[in-house]
């Protein structure tokens, strides 16, 4: 009983530890501790196992949601390395580094896991397999993908050009820019995972995306009030 009430405890810490961190960062403006990472990367980690074999809806957002976190991880990575950057964006951008650094490696996991657990050709043709008669993914879903267009049309995703700006950019200029970009890439992911939430069966894409929707939602609140204090 002890040990059952001493877990308990550790979880309900964990749980409230993200919310802590990003109210600190904004009202206070301290550094994100180092632990807060790990508490949230043990709430992706929890779901780590390989998933059951996902219908399309599943498959395609956890392909579009790779490409999309990486480019988050550039986004936070341009604005860590500009000078003059106030240590509140410096602490969300190492958050958002280890959160979705995380999410990741599991979701790259499960798409190498399904990739070699394709259905027989003749059951996916059909449109009905495993998954309570719902289409699952066909190989030619995975030969040729979801039709992301080179992932340059995915939601809130930074152009080339945008990009290219602000690796120029300093100080103020580049935390703006990195709070504004960041702003809107996280709304994309928040409607990818209100589809997949919506849409998909498969329990372990939608606690991944479950996760997102309340992870990514408190950070655009965080980034909206520093962007605020931005001069």
């Amino acid at each position: 009983m002890r040990t059952s009430r001493t877990v308990a405890a550790a979880g309900a810490v964990a749980a409230l530890g993200v919310a802590a961190v990003l109210a600190s960062a904004v009202t206070l403006g301290h550094v994100l501790p180092s632990s807060a990472p790990d508490a949230a990367q043990g709430t992706v980690a929890a779901a780590a196992v390989q998933p059951a074999y996902p219908i399309e809806a599943d498959y395609c957002y956890v392909e579009a949601m790779v490409p999309h976190h990486e480019q988050a991880l550039v986004l936070s990575e341009l604005v860590l390395a500009a000078s003059g950057v106030s240590d509140r964006t410096r602490a969300l951008a190492e958050f958002i580094v280890a959160d979705q650094t995380a999410e990741i490696e599991q979701m790259s996991a499960w798409l190498d896991a399904w990739a070699r657990a394709l259905p027989d050709t003749a059951g996916a043709a059909s449109g009905h397999g495993a998954d309570g008669g719902h289409a699952v993914t066909s190989p030619g879903v995975i030969a040729q993908g979801c039709g992301h267009d080179g992932h340059a049309a995915m939601m809130g995703m930074a152009t080339d050009e945008q990009l290219a700006a602000f690796r120029s950019l300093t100080g103020a200029a580049a935390e703006r820019t990195f709070l504004e970009l960041m702003i809107v890439h996280h709304e994309g992911a928040l409607e990818m995972a209100r589809t997949a939430v919506t849409e998909g069966s498969n329990a372990f894409v939608r606690s991944s995306a479950k996760h997102v929707l309340v992870e990514q939602e408190r950070e655009v609140g965080a980034m909206t009030a520093i962007l605020e204090t931005v001069s």
